[in-house]
């Protein structure tokens, strides 16, 4: 009897330790890259794989400046050369109309073939760089929005839109609006930490769907920010 207590207070235990540390095992960390790194090489890439990052996501536009990244095309095509998920992002430039800067960036990616199958994310920070009015801002973003949707479905979801925020930029640039929360969310928060157990809810989003919790790494020849789902 005592033996066979015994065995089963063991084999709790092993149960309680597989729970905690299987998930941390089942992490993916991946990286994404500005337009100010340049025509990164496939080799570059090659090194990142080795490090074990297992996706990656490409400034498609050129910083704050309205355009698209002259190197996407080839930093797209590099990327995918060692990973199967190699997503973009834009950071708006919003003294200019929303559906027709997303008109041009979309139909220009597609072109290249940078979007086929991928997700593309709207880089919201940087309050100097939206009006004042948050109702202005929800108007900017809900019409970028929806000429994307229009002009790519590529992703085979509802959209293939997602939204890159932290609550401390959100909250001033959106006033916290939970319009927007149908959409995925890749959260910016750095703590150094591959997981969501400190995220707080904002804007809608009981959950983050990528988090970025580390920034500019020098790895690999190039600078990263570190990312985890």
């Amino acid at each position: 009897f005592f033996f066979c207590f015994e065995m089963r207070i063991v084999a709790a235990l092993c149960l309680v330790f597989v729970c905690v540390f299987v998930p941390a095992s089942e992490a993916t960390k991946g990286f994404d890259l500005s337009y100010f790194q340049g025509d990164v090489s496939s080799s570059d890439f090659s090194c990142l794989k080795s490090n074990g990052y297992d996706f990656g996501i490409i400034e498609a536009s050129k910083g704050s400046e309205y355009g698209l990244n002259p190197y996407i095309s080839s930093v797209v095509s590099n990327a995918r050369q060692h990973f199967p998920n190699v997503d973009v992002y834009i950071f708006p430039d919003t003294s200019y109309s929303a559906s027709s800067e997303m008109t041009s960036y979309i139909n220009a990616l597609k072109s290249d073939g940078v979007l086929t199958s991928n997700m593309v994310w709207i880089d919201i920070e940087g309050s100097q760089y939206w009006s004042s009015s948050c109702s202005s801002n929800q108007s900017w973003l809900k019409e970028a929005i929806s000429t994307i949707d229009s002009l790519y479905k590529g992703c085979g979801l509802s959209t293939c839109v997602g939204i890159y925020a932290s609550e401390s930029q959100w909250s001033p640039i959106m006033c916290n609006t939970s319009q927007f929360s149908n959409h995925q969310l890749w959260w910016a928060y750095y703590d150094n930490e591959a997981s969501f157990s400190d995220f707080t809810p904002f804007g809608g989003w009981s959950k983050p769907n990528i988090k970025q919790y580390k920034g500019t790494t020098y790895i690999c020849s190039t600078a990263i920010d570190e990312d985890y789902y």
